[in-house]
C-alpha cells in the first residue's frame, strides 16, 4: 500500500508539471517562444520519466520483519526435474518447471535512510528470480540451467538498478537478497521469509525436513 501511495503521489506531480509546461508553451504572451517551447518539453520529458518511476515503483511491497512473501511447494516430474508452485500472499500462483537438485529465490531491495525514513518511507522489496542449481559440480558447469523472471514487471525504467548503479544518490540504497539453496525433494514445501537483511527460506512440513537432512 505505501508503495502504491508513493506511485500515485510521483504520478500527480508529473501531471501537475505537465499542466505547468502546457499552460506555458500555449501561452499568449510568445516572447522568448522557443525558450518557453525547449522548457516545456523538457518539462513533459521529465514528467514521462517521473511517471516511469512512479510505474515500476507500484511492483514493490513494504518488507515486514518475518514476512512471509512466498510459499514454494515442490512436485518431482522427472529426474532432477521438478515443477516449483510459487504462491504469494496476495493469491497469486505460478509454477516453473527447475532442473537440478536444489532451488533458490531472489528478491530486490531498496532501503530508505535520513529524511525519506523520517517522512514515513518503509523499506520494500520486489521477488525477482527463482532459479536451480545442481550439487555436482561438473552438472553446474555443463547440465542446463534454469532461471526463470518472476515478478512479471514490464517497467520502462527499472529503479532498482538505478539506485544500485548511481550509490552517490542520497537517502536510498538497493541491495540483492538471495534466500540459501535448498534442496528440491517431491512434496516438499517451504515458507520463504523477508527481513531487511535478506531472505530466510524454511521448511514447511516433514518432506521438507527431511530433504534438508539428507542433504547437510
Amino acid at each position: 500500500m505505501l508503495y502504491t501511495i508513493l506511485s500515485a503521489t510521483l504520478a500527480l506531480l508529473a501531471v501537475l508539471i505537465i499542466f505547468v509546461a502546457l499552460k506555458i508553451l500555449f501561452g499568449r504572451a510568445w516572447f522568448l517562444a522557443w525558450l518557453r517551447g525547449t522548457a516545456s518539453i523538457f518539462a513533459i520529458l521529465f514528467s514521462l520519466m517521473i511517471v516511469a518511476f512512479a510505474w515500476d515503483f507500484v511492483t514493490y511491497n513494504v518488507i515486514s520483519q518475518d514476512k512471509t512473501v512466498a510459499t514454494v511447494s515442490v512436485i518431482e516430474i522427472g529426474d532432477q526435474e521438478f515443477q516449483l508452485d510459487v504462491a504469494l500472499p496476495e493469491g497469486d500462483t505460478s509454477s516453473h518447471k527447475i532442473s537440478g537438485d536444489l532451488w533458490q529465490l531472489d528478491a530486490r531491495l531498496i532501503n530508505w535512510v535520513g529524511v525519506m525514513e523520517l517522512i514515513g518511507l518503509k523499506p520494500g522489496y520486489r521477488l525477482d528470480r527463482l532459479s536451480g542449481r545442481y550439487i555436482s559440480l561438473e552438472q553446474e558447469r555443463n547440465a542446463k540451467r534454469t532461471v526463470y523472471n518472476i515478478n512479471n514487471d514490464y517497467s520502462v525504467i527499472d529503479v532498482w538498478s538505478v539506485i544500485n548503479n548511481n550509490a552517490w544518490l542520497p537517502w536510498v540504497s538497493a541491495k540483492y537478497g538471495s534466500a540459501t539453496y535448498l534442496p528440491m525433494k517431491d512434496g516438499a514445501l517451504y515458507a520463504v521469509t523477508l527481513t531487511q537483511q535478506g531472505i530466510i527460506a524454511r521448511p514447511l512440513n516433514e518432506s521438507a525436513e527431511k530433504a534438508i537432512d539428507t542433504w547437510d
